[in-house]
């Protein structure tokens, strides 16, 4: 054998076990990679059920807008969170907390903490102690211990349409410290058909606006928001889902109302009146579920859902 043949030899042994090992190395790191992006199955088959529904939450963004006077709105045109929906929102030491229904994991709570006044958002799944039902459509409240009590619909199923479901629908609350985990959940308000509750304070007591497709009911508490009493001859059918804040001294209740976020005063009195024009509107797209805040600096904050009009 000529040395040119066994130079030859030694060069294809190595290249073929240089080809084994790099295969090998390969082999196992797509391996690990592979099983990095795994999904529990749970998760995946939560996903999957809201994402089959196209009229649930998985199709809804929410937006952020912002005014000076809570008249006059200039819509944030970038999606703050895809695949959610009904936003309430709550500022504390200057820290904002936005609850949501989160579809882009299966349908939960989540609340998205901004310490920069809403630039910037870290997202975490709320926790709460005791309970067997899941929330939805949460309202956050802040209570004078700096405690923040979130009050939500108690979802009697957990797959369809919460508030398709027959039976009393209960309205919870359920309180915490860190704006995360949440303990004594307790019952405040029941009736059929309800959804979304609207709490808020006025002066002598606190109120609770409740969403009946497009009416809304009116509670009242004498308990510090621990308990309602239905309010029988309160009267509205203009729109639902509500968010009330208080914009300069004035409650101000918005809605969600044919063309798009209305607003409308009285909410202290028992008696809404609408305002005239639309508070946020989008051609061809429903706009809904209206939470509004005040900053530091005397300006406001809306956070809202978009969804398309094929959609209820």
């Amino acid at each position: 054998m000529s040395r040119l043949t066994k130079i030859l030899f030694i060069i294809i042994g190595v290249l073929f076990f240089a080809g084994i090992s790099i295969g090998i190395y390969f082999f196992y790191k797509s391996k690990s990679f592979s099983s990095n992006l795994t999904t529990s199955p749970s998760t995946t088959q939560k996903s999957n059920n809201v994402a089959q529904d196209p009229n649930g939450p998985y199709y809804h963004k929410i937006y952020l807008a912002t005014s000076s006077d809570g008249l006059t709105w200039q819509k944030q045109e970038k999606i703050l969170f895809d695949h959610a929906s009904v936003p309430g929102a709550v500022i504390r030491d200057g820290i904002i907390y936005l609850y949501f229904v989160d579809a882009s994991g299966g349908a939960q709570v989540t609340v998205a903490i901004s310490k920069d006044l809403g630039k910037s958002f870290d997202k975490h799944a709320i926790v709460i102690k005791d309970t067997t039902l899941p929330p939805v459509d949460p309202n956050p409240v802040l209570l004078e211990n700096g405690k923040i009590r979130l009050y939500y619909f108690a979802s009697p199923v957990t797959a369809g349409d919460p508030a398709a479901a027959s039976g009393s629908h209960k309205i919870m609350s359920a309180e915490s410290s860190d704006g995360i985990n949440f303990e004594s959940p307790r019952e405040v308000f029941a009736e059929e058909n309800i959804t979304d509750p609207d709490v808020f304070k006025t002066s002598k007591d606190w109120r609770l606006f409740i969403s009946k497709g497009t009416a809304l009911d009116l509670a009242v508490s004498s308990d510090d928001g621990i308990t309602f009493q239905k309010q029988n001859d309160f009267s509205w059918n203009n729109g639902g889902v509500s968010g009330t804040a208080n914009i300069n001294g004035t409650l101000r209740t918005y809605y969600c109302g044919q063309g798009g976020i209305g607003s409308a005063t009285g909410a202290e009195t028992g008696k809404l009146t609408a305002e005239s024009g639309t508070r946020i509107e989008e051609p061809n797209k429903i706009v809904c579920d209206p939470s509004v805040i005040e900053l530091p600096d005397k300006t406001f904050l809306m956070f809202y859902k978009v969804q398309e009009l094929t959609q209820k």
